[in-house]
């Protein structure tokens, strides 16, 4: 019998997260029994259950962001990393390393950005395997991981290509992570890594294309937009709890998901609601800030660390047209 894997996810904000959001941002530490209670639940594996759509996963993966932004953070980028493994052409890799993922005994995340445009991690060659060198500029949920989902930039016999590898971080030596502070989901353990001709064995390539071959999938780019909607989703419950009439951010809230499942395969559609949904949730946090008044001008209330994920939604997972989109929003039109 197929889940309904929505409804699973609310409760577990019910039952788990959302009690615990607010510590989990003031402590900067996200709780073992997060992870384990998804993991039991089956949310590690779900985008590759059977009757699974791509309106599921992203409703899904909504909701539970809107339960705790940091605990959905992390887990979020063990989505991406279970894809890459799971259409890898390499049978014996998904083999060993597939059934844990589903099951989020091994638990992973990912790092895109530094091999395609503007490299600054290489891999060389050598015998059984690569030799790293670069940064890894932002790699989520380091205190929580067993391994990251990395691409890399490989230069050799003239070619340029881009491979996939499935790096354990607890077993590969030099390397350097240093935290970066966030202004919001700090708790989600993010680093820069830095790799110093770091050994990793060939039985960790996931895949290796050419460069021209390598862009981001469309599909995972509208998936993306999972977290400024799980950021608008939270917003609109503490709205509903304020005396406000919270009716228009509601139906906001629904017309946005509503035109954002249209947008499925279309990049430019995509990145237009990604950016109008961002910024329903920057005005909807300002609510929340001036509904509740001089209270949350305090540090590690609710509603200024709503207003500082509105403003991490704005620039979190997105690219340039998103944020060029964004940018003609917020420019003033002055009359002359």
């Amino acid at each position: 019998m197929s889940v309904d894997w929505v409804r699973a996810a609310e409760t577990l904000v019910c039952e788990v997260l959302d009690d615990h959001a607010a510590d989990v941002d003031r402590t900067g530490k996200i709780p073992a029994a997060h992870f384990d209670a998804l993991a039991e639940r089956g949310f590690y594996g779900f985008p590759l259950s059977e009757g699974m759509s791509p309106d599921i996963l992203i409703d899904t993966a909504a909701t539970i962001i809107s339960g705790c932004l940091a605990t959905g953070f992390v887990w979020a980028q063990h989505l991406g990393a279970l894809r890459a493994v799971a259409f890898s052409p390499d049978a014996a890799l998904r083999e060993r390393f597939l059934p844990r993922m589903l099951a989020g005994t091994y638990r992973c995340g990912v790092s895109w950005a530094a091999a395609r445009a503007n490299p600054t991690l290489f891999a060389e060659p050598v015998a059984d395997g690569f030799l790293l060198t670069g940064t890894a500029p932002f790699i989520t949920g380091w205190d929580y991981i067993d391994a990251v989902a990395t691409a890399v930039r490989v230069h050799a016999s003239g070619t340029e290509s881009v491979a996939t590898l499935l790096i354990p971080i607890h077993d590969t030596a030099a390397l350097t992570a240093t935290r970066l502070p966030l202004t919001a989901a700090d708790a989600s353990a993010t680093v820069a890594l830095r790799f110093t001709e770091s050994f990793v064995p060939d039985s960790t390539l996931i895949s290796i294309k050419p460069v021209d071959e390598s862009a981001p999938n469309p599909l995972s780019d509208w998936i993306n937009g999972a977290l400024s909607l799980g950021i608008l989703i939270r917003i609109n419950r503490y709205l509903a709890s304020q005396p406000i009439d919270a009716t228009p951010y509601r139906a906001q809230l629904a017309s946005l998901r509503t035109k954002y499942a249209t947008a499925l395969g279309n990049p430019a559609l995509t990145h237009s609601l990604r950016a109008e949904i961002s910024q329903a949730a920057l005005t909807a946090a300002a609510a929340a800030v001036v509904t509740t008044g001089s209270r949350s001008t305090l540090t590690h209330t609710p509603a200024e660390q709503l207003m500082r994920e509105a403003t991490f939604a704005l620039v979190c997972t997105t690219r340039t047209p998103i944020k060029s989109t964004l940018l003609q929003a917020f420019t003033p039109t002055v009359e002359s």
